[in-house]
């Protein structure tokens, strides 16, 4: 089973919550959805579930159009970031409620409860199954909507921020559990969530939806390593990456970054690419967190501490160069004062550069 979107927009008046998105995912394939909050990430999955209709644009289900095909004919599961529980039934019967639905596969009753409890097993719920959502916790409620969409048999799953208010061991926990057990099957899913992070742990690919467009889609290291826009960049990483705004003007050897704080020669291949562009064009500087080093007071850009936070194995050293901040991971064994002078060095690292004006890769 694959499912489709074609050029898929939606929009209430002049506001866009959709606009032209295009995406396919492959049966058994997880496909991560980030963004920030406002992106469009659950309309999208409403669209596929078929709970909201499209503006324009197609959804298609092994190559079927199923855009006009009401959601209980769908057999696509949902997990809403709402959670839309019922409040008068039971965590049991919450979980429940999609296998004796109209249209669902008739189970015996042992088998039905076998299910369901094997599922609130794997979120750890067994022990609450007959509590009603008015007595669970945020994050427990957000557990029954999971169970529910995962303990159906589905053409494809969508699941909208399945762990976005679990503590922080049970969110790690969960996880990788849940990407087993979607990986076993073969309904191709949609995972949706603010943190990139999350989605570049769990996704076979991922897709950056920023404003209702598409960004960029590919393999979780290809999102990593080469941001295809500013956007992209804002989002991916912890911390994210570095963006320092500048321009290219001609040096010794060939067009060099120029920052009001620091002048960095261009690796040679892109330098090439880029001498036939006009001097002095404005561009923005891209720097992984975990490239750049505090090193010797020669040979790197004078800056000054902002913030320490130590968080055990490494820590997250905030500086400020010139009028920018800066972020970078210090291995253990440093600390480091307020106000604190410090050199920036770049060594190894890979530059991206930037469109200053429409924000794309050079």
């Amino acid at each position: 089973m694959t499912l489709e979107l074609e050029a898929v927009a939606r929009h209430w008046g002049d506001t866009q919550a959709l606009d032209g998105v295009s995406l396919s995912v492959a049966p058994g394939e997880i496909l991560g959805v980030t963004g920030p909050s406002g992106a469009g990430k659950s309309t999208l999955c409403r669209i596929v579930a078929g709970v909201q209709a499209p503006s324009r644009g197609e959804v298609c289900l092994d190559g079927q159009r199923v855009t006009r095909v009401p959601p209980e004919r769908r057999r696509v599961a949902i997990m809403f970031e709402s959670y839309a529980l019922y409040p008068h039934l039971s965590v049991f019967d919450n979980v429940a409620f999609p296998l004796r639905a109209p249209g669902a596969s008739p189970l015996p009753r042992e088998g039905l409860a076998g299910r369901v409890r094997e599922v609130l097993r794997f979120v750890e719920l067994e022990h609450l199954e007959r509590r009603r959502p008015a007595e669970l916790s945020g994050g427990q409620r957000q557990r029954v909507a999971l169970s529910r969409a995962l303990v159906q048999d589905a053409r494809a799953v969508v699941l909208d921020e399945p762990i976005s208010h679990l503590d922080a061991k049970l969110r790690h926990t969960l996880r990788g559990a849940i990407r087993r057990r979607l990986a076993r099957g073969a309904a191709p899913a949609i995972w949706t969530s603010p943190d990139a992070a999350e989605v570049l742990a769990v996704a076979d690919r991922v897709a950056v939806l920023v404003a209702g467009r598409i960004r960029q889609v590919g393999a979780p290291a290809e999102i990593y390593r080469w941001p295809a826009h500013l956007d992209v960049a804002r989002l991916v990483g912890d911390p994210p990456w570095n963006l320092l705004e500048g321009e290219l003007v001609p040096g010794a050897r060939g067009l060099e970054f120029h920052h009001h704080a620091l002048t960095l020669p261009l690796p040679d291949d892109l330098r090439r690419r880029l001498e036939a562009g006009p001097a002095g064009r404005r561009v923005v500087l891209g720097l992984r967190p975990g490239e750049l080093r505090i090193g010797p007071a020669t040979g790197g850009a004078p800056a000054r501490v902002w913030v320490w936070e130590p968080l055990g194995r490494y820590g997250i050293l905030t500086v400020r160069l010139g009028d920018d901040v800066v972020r970078l991971r210090v291995e253990r064994g440093r600390s480091f004062q307020p106000a604190e002078a410090v050199t920036l060095h770049l060594g190894s690292a890979e530059p991206r550069l930037f469109d200053a004006t429409h924000g794309g890769a050079l």
